[in-house]
Order: structure tokens, then C-alpha cells, then sequence
């Protein structure tokens, strides 16, 4: 069972926000690889979710990553 399951509508806002974060040019290497620390804070500001949340939310971003990378290869 993926995170996206338990949460789609959490899921489909990280979503967006990752996609967002990552195509801003402030958040690539200087290789053009996106910088993940710098996406992660950006998306955690915007997002700001609760402390009881926080486990939810990192499992989201990481299979909201994992789903941006695939759109790059």
C-alpha cells in the first residue's frame, strides 16, 4: 500500500508543489539536476503540515519525487 492511497487529495497537492519546486531554476545544480534539499524546504514551507502529519508527508514527497524523476528519464 503506497502513501498516495491512504492520503490522494495530500498526495495530489505534495504533487503539484514538487513538480513546482523542482522546475524552479533557484532549486537545480549548477548540472541542471534538481537539488532535492532545496525542493524538499520549499515544498515542507508551502505545504507546512502538522506535526502529527510530518511522517505522512515525507512518504508522499518521496513518492512524489520518485513520480517527477520517471517524467525526466
Amino acid at each position: 500500500m503506497t502513501a498516495r492511497s491512504i492520503a490522494p487529495d495530500f498526495y495530489r497537492l505534495i504533487e503539484e508543489r514538487v513538480e513546482r519546486a523542482a522546475n524552479n531554476t533557484e532549486n537545480r545544480n549548477d548540472d541542471g539536476t534538481v537539488n532535492w534539499n532545496f525542493v524538499d524546504a520549499d515544498v515542507f514551507m508551502e505545504t507546512n503540515p502538522t506535526a502529527n502529519c510530518v511522517d505522512l508527508f515525507y512518504q508522499l514527497f518521496e513518492e512524489a519525487a520518485e513520480t517527477y524523476e520517471g517524467t525526466l528519464v
